[in-house]
């Protein structure tokens, strides 16, 4: 662990790479009801699940194929190699963008009227470099993204947020603010308070400012731009991003990129930071997965059950000036009320605590744990399924 970096520095990043298509699609199901049956035929574009929270976006079939099997959480989809699509593009004027958008399968719960429009250009964590090729490469796309949030947020102020040291050019009537590129400083709420100087709680709005990423303004302009729905989404694999197709095998992103998975090696859909590991390799990735990497057997925190040594370096390190350590045991002991009292709620799940532990304690997942739990306490009317919709977006949609 002492070799990982936490710099936010890019450097020159080449175009984004179109990833091969893979014979099945394993599309994510959270939330959503189901709309196709086994053995029926979708084409491209064919809507198969409707939200059932509102701001989630709707999911459509990536790709022409078989509807092969309907689990809980994905719809798995043979691939039949036809490029053919029902959908036709839709005049943007003659209907509500918010809604339209929600249908096109674009989560539109950060879009909302405010008078400060912030754009995060910052990469959330180390390794996940996907904005500069999207600003250089696709700067049409991502400015129609702009000018369609403008007509829902009508905001008076734009600020753009880069890494200092990373090329960002701004936009017409946008303020550039720059940051150190250090881990976390591209998390949004870290991003909101060198704009605005709140401090708000991960998974809180700001008072009178939406934020959004350039990758989210990629996604809406895409689909202002085709009248297609969302079905793509951009991954950082290696030293490469990629296009690739939402519900695509993890195993298949590996096998493309040459390396093979071995017993005991972890793969995680996201950043080392805050990544979350892959269930197994037939796991398919949503439109929230911004990279996938791989973590050797032996490589990187070997998590143990060891009790807290009350070193203090957790504290020291934690950006939202809490105490982590205090909360894991907190959580470890099913304490939940007490974790509370000592703010668990202004964590923002950076990792960075984990890092720095000398016991190399799972702080990052006692405290996800923690709020877990006290969710189903405090909402007791609520879902599973809502309440981890709940934490997800506390999370910040990171996978």
């Amino acid at each position: 662990m002492t070799t990982f970096s936490f710099s936010l520095l890019t450097g020159e990043t080449g175009p984004l790479v179109k990833g091969n298509e893979p014979p099945e699609l394993r599309v994510p199901i959270h939330m959503h009801t189901i709309l196709p049956s086994p053995g029926d035929q979708v084409l491209a574009g064919t809507k198969i699940a409707t939200a059932n929270i509102s701001g989630l976006g709707d999911v459509h079939a990536p790709s022409s194929g078989t509807i092969k099997e309907i689990a809980d959480d994905h719809i798995l989809i043979e691939v039949t190699g036809e490029d053919r699509t029902q959908v036709e593009k839709v005049p943007m004027e003659d209907v509500n963008v918010r809604k339209w958008l929600r249908e096109q399968g674009i989560n539109v719960g950060s879009l909302y009227r405010a008078t400060t429009l912030i754009i995060n250009a910052v990469p959330p964590e180390p390794g996940i470099s996907m904005y500069e090729p999207l600003l250089r490469d696709y700067r049409k796309t991502v400015e129609l993204g702009l000018e369609t949030v403008k007509r829902i947020v009508t905001p008076s102020k734009m600020y753009l947020v880069t890494a200092k040291g990373n090329r960002a050019n701004a936009f017409p009537n946008c303020t550039v603010t720059h940051v150190s590129p250090t881990y976390p400083n591209g998390l949004d709420p870290m991003v909101i308070r060198a704009v605005t100087g709140q401090e708000v709680l991960l998974g809180t709005k700001p008072a009178e400012a939406v934020l959004l990423s350039v990758r989210d303004l990629f996604f809406i302009g895409k689909v202002v731009e085709t009248g297609r729905p969302l079905t793509e989404t951009v991954m950082t694999i290696g030293s490469q991003n990629h296009l690739i197709k939402i519900g695509t095998p993890v195993g298949w992103l590996t096998q493309e990129a040459g390396a093979a998975v071995q017993p005991g090696d972890r793969v995680i859909l996201g950043g080392l930071m805050r990544g979350m590991p892959a269930l197994n390799l037939q796991q398919g990735v949503d439109k929230d997965t911004t990279g996938l990497m791989l973590i050797r057997n032996g490589e990187g925190l070997n998590p143990t059950d060891n009790f807290c040594l009350g070193c203090g370096e957790c504290e020291r390190h934690c950006p939202a000036r809490i105490m982590p350590g205090m909360l894991s045991r907190c959580s470890e002991f099913k304490q939940y009320d007490r974790a509370e009292d000592f703010h668990i709620h202004s964590c923002i799940e950076c990792g960075i605590c984990g890092y720095w532990c000398k016991a190399q304690r799972p702080l990052l997942q006692y405290i996800r744990h923690a709020k877990y739990e006290l969710a189903l306490l405090r909402l007791p009317n609520q879902t599973d399924e809502a309440i981890s919709h709940e934490t997800k977006e506390a999370h910040g949609g990171e996978r």
